[in-house]
């Protein structure tokens, strides 16, 4: 039963010429480089994050993903700058994603704005161990499809992103786009489509030790949208939890710990388990997304100056 229920997923991908929606990330509120070149250094901390996330475990062929973010603030550049590296698998089919990240930085009311250009490559290839269900039959018996290219095919072009984020110590919103071009790659018969993005978050002391935190992950390519929702609770600012509710997919709760030091550097761990709400969850054991994020702080130490009074040597 397992097989041609993702037989029936990842054809399903396949309309016309065109690729499917990007990878899926339930710590997505640590890790908005990836989709917003705007937040490139804007919380003045060089920071690095890792994420890892297997997606409908219990079958072969199931989504994977891992990604890196670097980003710091970059003074004399007037913003920042970041590297994006991911990683991405379906079945047969993998991509891999490398990014320049540059965000322009101006003060903007009680906040900062930050407008962002990020260049790299896409790169995608096919395996060669696929066989369709239905087809075209070959001399030695093998059921093929025209739609799908030959065994090992791959091909890289252009990946073009934009963005603008805003931030304020409570709260933080970002628009952007993702495949700008929409660059073709004629040889696997596939063609990127623009992905628009919307995120929200807001920080909200509910009392002296516990701080709420919703956030709001919007994702469209123009033909189908997902949206995440989530809520968690950060305890005298060591401890979270939370639950992120992706409509009509999944469930999510989450489990995190966080250790900060005065300067503003810290360190992040965080896990969620993917409790999957569609049909699909009848195949799978779930997902699971393990985040770690570290940033520490650029402040010079501060210059303490000294003198002498001749009246006192």
């Amino acid at each position: 039963m397992k097989r041609p229920l993702f037989i029936i997923i990842v054809l399903s991908l396949f309309n016309g010429v065109y690729a499917q929606q990007d990878y899926q990330i339930t710590h997505y509120m640590f890790d908005n480089l990836s989709f917003n070149p705007g937040y490139a250094g804007l919380n003045n901390n060089i920071c690095a994050t890792i994420i890892g996330r297997q997606q409908w475990a219990g079958f072969a062929g199931s989504p994977t993903t891992a990604l890196i973010n670097i980003h710091s603030p970059v003074e004399m550049l007037r913003g920042g700058l970041g590297l994006t590296y991911v990683s991405d698998q379906l079945g047969f089919e993998k991509n891999n994603i490398a990014r320049l990240n540059y965000s322009y930085h101006m003060g903007l009311g009680a906040g900062q704005m930050g407008i962002g250009l990020s260049v790299g490559v896409l790169q995608k290839s096919f395996g060669a161990d696929w066989i369709t269900p239905s087809g075209t039959s070959t001399a030695n018996g093998d059921i093929t499809d025209d739609l799908i290219p030959d065994e090992n095919a791959s091909g890289i072009v252009p990946d073009i992103n934009l963005g603008v984020f805003y931030k304020t110590n409570e709260l933080y919103l970002g628009i952007s786009t993702t495949h700008v071009g929409g660059f073709e790659m004629s040889n696997l018969n596939v063609q990127n489509v623009h992905h628009y993005w919307i995120t929200a978050g807001y920080n909200h002391d509910l009392s002296p030790d516990i701080k709420l935190r919703p956030s709001l992950l919007i994702k469209s390519d123009a033909s189908s949208t997902i949206m995440d929702i989530n809520i968690n609770a950060l305890y005298k600012n060591l401890l979270w939890a939370g639950l992120t509710y992706r409509v009509g997919d999944e469930i999510a709760p989450m489990l995190g710990y966080q250790h900060s030091l005065a300067d503003g550097s810290s360190l992040r761990i965080g896990y969620a388990y993917g409790i999957t709400t569609s049909i699909i969850g009848n195949y799978s054991n779930g997902s699971h997304d393990i985040m770690l994020n570290y940033c520490f702080n650029l402040s010079k130490p501060p210059i303490i100056e000294k003198a002498k009074n001749p009246r006192f040597l």
